[in-house]
């Protein structure tokens, strides 16, 4: 022990000694630009440090100044709605290609993204025949009321179910088909999904647990009015530890960096549970602030990534929530009204994407006309009011794109949510 020690000491002399404690003679050499060669560059030290990220985003970033600086002198932008909702339309007038089978246990979601975004257009553009489709889908997956899988025959996910209230929310209670879910089955399967650390898994057996799994199971719940103590006992202490050191929040407690979606999801969470004052809400603010990229206008989801249209409502709809609680407004709402009218949409492409040079897609339509309509109004509510409570008002400093109001807790019409649960104004069955 002695000799490994004796070793150690000399082996650290050394180092200390020979490498690094060694005296080096002082060269200074002075460069006249004048004297350097007309070809010869001087490479800044940042190219020493690029990436594959960074490479990416300087393309990004040209795409966006070049269409910035294309269109800013012409007339003001719109949102071109006649034209987005061809592209809607077609979901549920034709068989989708088969490079979209990736997507059979997303069903629901896409039913939600779609008739979400045709309502947030235009509150009478989901017709009641479009309507009837989804509802008969949905029970099709589930013929009992719920839970709900991805497709037919799938394993009921919390993901899936809640993408599946939301659609269902969509359909005005069409032919009385919300009496249809069954609340006390999908409660009692809330409960099993339950952890003992205050998380949910998002699937029986094989399911991660996470920060959106806590928002599903909080989101169905309160939807459906059945959002009891012994369903949120612990949530709150989980939520509060996947606040991370940046002040956004990761997917799981202490491990994760901060994440535009996870973020959303636990404070969205938080304001279900009435309870955002609990959390470092200084932190999160300067988080969801850091996310809006000044030149490119959009947010990114995370540190040094690049800029999302989706990211619009996941970090723009954490934003309206704190705004909508009283802690001010944390970004630019016409920068990124900006970003979203001319950079999410094209006139030569219908739908919206989430950046120049990509292409459009049933989610980020959704999710960008979400953050559009965020853009273009002001949120408040009481703090003992419960979030489907929270009023919307138009912002008269923005232009308006005669969007539907929207809830950023439930992403939602505001008025569909408030309907939905006023309608399960009952308490469970025992």
């Amino acid at each position: 022990m002695q000799q490994r020690l004796r070793r150690s000491l000399t082996r650290a002399k050394f180092i200390n000694t020979a490498l690094l404690g060694r005296k080096r003679p002082v060269m200074e050499k002075v460069i006249h630009v004048a004297d350097l060669d007309s070809d010869q560059t001087i490479q800044p030290l940042i190219k020493e440090l690029e990436t594959v990220t960074t490479e990416a985003r300087h393309e990004v970033l040209q795409s966006v100044l070049d269409i910035y600086n294309d269109d800013e002198n012409g007339d003001e932008p719109i949102l071109m709605k006649d034209f987005h909702k061809m592209y809607l339309d077609v979901a549920f007038e034709i068989s989708l290609p088969s490079q979209m089978t990736v997507l059979d246990a997303s069903q629901p979601w896409m039913l939600y993204w779609v008739a979400n975004s045709l309502k947030v257009m235009a509150k009478d553009w989901l017709t009641d025949d479009v309507k009837r489709k989804i509802v008969d889908k949905l029970f099709a997956i589930s013929p009992l009321g719920g839970p709900f899988g991805g497709g037919l025959g799938q394993l009921s996910h919390l993901a899936s179910t809640y993408a599946a209230i939301n659609a269902l929310s969509l359909c005005d209670n069409i032919d009385g088909c919300w009496d249809r879910i069954d609340r006390k089955k999908i409660y009692e399967w809330l409960l099993s999904l339950k952890e003992p650390n205050g998380g949910f898994k998002t699937c029986l057996e094989v399911g991660e647990v996470d920060t959106r799994g806590v928002y599903c199971a909080l989101a169905i719940a309160s939807l459906l009015n059945m959002l009891t103590d012994e369903l949120s006992e612990g949530v709150l202490s989980y939520l509060k530890s996947c606040q991370n050191y940046e002040g956004g929040f990761g997917s799981c407690p202490h491990i994760d960096e901060a994440h535009g979606g996870y973020t959303f999801c636990a404070t969205a969470s938080l304001a279900i549970l009435r309870s955002i004052n609990q959390i470092d809400v200084e932190r999160l603010l300067e988080w969801c602030s850091a996310r809006q990229l000044q030149e490119e206008r959009g947010f990114c989801g995370r540190s040094n990534k690049l800029v999302d249209g989706c990211y619009s409502f996941w970090v723009g709809g954490s934003a309206a929530i704190l705004e909508s609680l009283g802690y001010g407004q944390c970004f630019s709402k016409q920068a990124l009204r900006d970003y979203i009218l001319y950079c999410c949409q094209e006139k030569e492409q219908p739908g919206l994407r989430d950046k120049p040079r990509a292409h459009s897609d049933f989610y980020h339509t959704n999710y960008c006309l979400l953050g559009l309509a965020m853009t273009e109004n002001s949120y408040t509510c009481a703090s003992n009011d419960p979030p489907y409570k929270m009023k919307c008002d138009s912002n008269d400093q923005i232009s308006s794109s005669g969007l539907t109001h929207v809830n950023p807790v439930y992403g939602l019409p505001m008025k569909n949510v408030k309907n939905f649960i006023d309608h399960f104004d009952s308490a469970l069955p025992s």
